[in-house]
């Protein structure tokens, strides 16, 4: 790999870059280490709805022939926090230190997204494009794609053939799935006073496994095994409870508060509390309305809509991510993912009736149901300009002829929704990497992208 390439690579990971935190680092670094010494000028345009840390990076490139279609070359400069650092064995506990083994490369974004971003500016140096090109650096896609749809809404970019990044393992994506978000609030009067186990407090941490939220089956979600543990023990009175750390994850540590009597708790591990204990506990027919309403919720996502065999998972997923209580309530953060041909408003419809039907067996309580934010699937025809356009590229930069569709959310579908054409594309594996620890892309398959983000430019 060229050593400015590789060079890139390092400083991106190592660039703060969580999506709370807000993109402006990355981006001042991206303009002025990457781009700048290039004669790239690239804007820095401040959020105007979240703040002046989220900044989209967007550079126009002159074409050779300003007649042709544009290109939008977008990649996101934000990822999701990283979990527990114990867990990034392969940085030595610093997710945002890069480590190469072989041709992989470890670190937080390396392959979702940073890395794309690096090719397609290596691309770009190589030589003026045939096409215009609109660079773009976007901010908080790990929080309902905001920064494109801050750049739509603001009509930023041309009608243009976009090339959208995200770990692909370098095949062409034409189609991907919706996403809605959605937080249930359940109210309680708290109980107060001693439990059974005396005011003493013990902590109950259950571990699951991290991965993406579209693909739940590679995860395993600590929320609901805890959940499940509560089921299998009525006796256990839980003071308070805080699980997952993105909605976006699978949920990979859950905690409780319990009273002290209860010795073991199914698949957790038991341990010391040091504060103060609190002076209410959550009444056990809000946890099993909870689970009850989140075993509901894969149930209407097993048999709702059609299944679109090209996706994997095929059909609607949907994913409890954030779990939090307070002294008179517990909320859900959760969300679901249904296939292009599944209408939003049928998820809505159907989501509201889950929580609905759980209420009604539970009359105590108060159920506030709340829907976050929302983003469109899409789908490119095959034979469209862009799919056709990135396929010759393919060929032409010695890749295998290779298109797919995404589970995940991406840009794409704000960009389409816009008026834009893309695709998605990008090094890297996705499924079981991206949104975990130790994730990494490999080196071999960033220089890939170089050729074929260079062969786009050329077509």
């Amino acid at each position: 790999m060229e050593a400015r390439l590789l060079q890139w690579c390092k400083e991106l990971i190592a660039c703060p870059s969580v999506t709370t935190e807000g993109t402006r680092a990355i981006a001042e670094f991206c303009a002025a280490r990457m781009l700048a010494p290039s004669g790239i000028d690239a804007r820095l345009i401040p959020s105007a709805a979240h703040g002046e840390r989220n900044v989209n990076l967007i550079a126009e490139i002159a074409g050779r022939e300003r007649a042709l279609t544009p290109l939008v070359f977008n990649t996101h400069l934000d990822t999701v926090p990283p979990g527990d650092p114990a867990l990034w064995t392969a940085c030595a506990g610093d997710p945002m230190h890069p480590h190469i083994d072989g041709d992989r490369i470890y670190g937080l974004g390396s392959a979702d997204t940073k890395l794309d971003f690096a090719a397609k500016v290596m691309a770009l140096t190589m030589g003026p494009p045939r096409r215009t090109v609109y660079l773009v650096g976007s901010f908080g896609e790990e929080r309902g794609l905001l920064g494109a749809k801050e750049i739509a809404s603001r009509h930023l970019l041309p009608p243009a053939l976009a090339f959208v990044g995200e770990p692909s393992g370098l095949s062409v994506v034409t189609a991907h799935k919706g996403l809605i978000v959605f937080e249930l609030e359940i109210g309680f009067e708290p109980l107060r006073g001693a439990g059974t186990g005396g005011d003493a407090v013990r902590r109950a941490v259950f571990r699951g496994r991290s991965a993406h939220s579209s693909t739940p089956h590679l995860g395993h979600s600590a929320i609901k095994t805890a959940l499940a543990a509560l089921n299998a023990n009525h006796a256990v009175e839980v003071h308070a409870v805080s699980g997952g750390d993105a909605v976006n994850k699978v949920a990979a540590h859950c905690e409780l508060l319990v009273s002290s009597n209860a010795d073991t708790l199914d698949g957790a591990a038991m341990e010391e509390h040091r504060g103060a204990p609190p002076a209410h506990r959550i009444p056990a027919p809000a946890l099993r309305a909870l689970g009850e309403f989140i075993g509901a919720l894969e149930h209407f996502a097993e048999v709702s809509g059609p299944s679109e065999q090209d996706y994997a998972p095929p059909t609607l997923t949907c994913n409890p991510g954030v779990l939090r209580s307070t002294e008179r309530s517990l909320t859900l953060e959760f969300e679901l993912r249904p296939p292009p041909s599944l209408a939003l408003d049928l998820v809505r419809s159907g989501v509201a009736h889950v929580a609905a039907t759980v209420q009604r067996d539970h009359a105590e309580l108060s159920f506030t149901l709340g829907e976050k934010r929302a983003s469109p699937g899409y789908r490119a025809p095959l034979d469209s300009e862009v799919a056709t356009l990135a396929m010759q590229a393919q060929a032409r930069a010695g890749l295998a002829l290779a298109h797919s569709v995404k589970s995940g959310c991406t840009e794409a579908g704000v960009y389409a929704a816009a008026g834009l054409h893309p695709v998605v594309f990008g090094p890297g594996p996705f499924a079981g990497n991206i949104h975990a620890p130790n994730e990494y892309n490999l080196l071999s398959e960033v220089e890939a992208a170089v050729r074929f983000y260079r062969e786009v430019l050329e077509l």
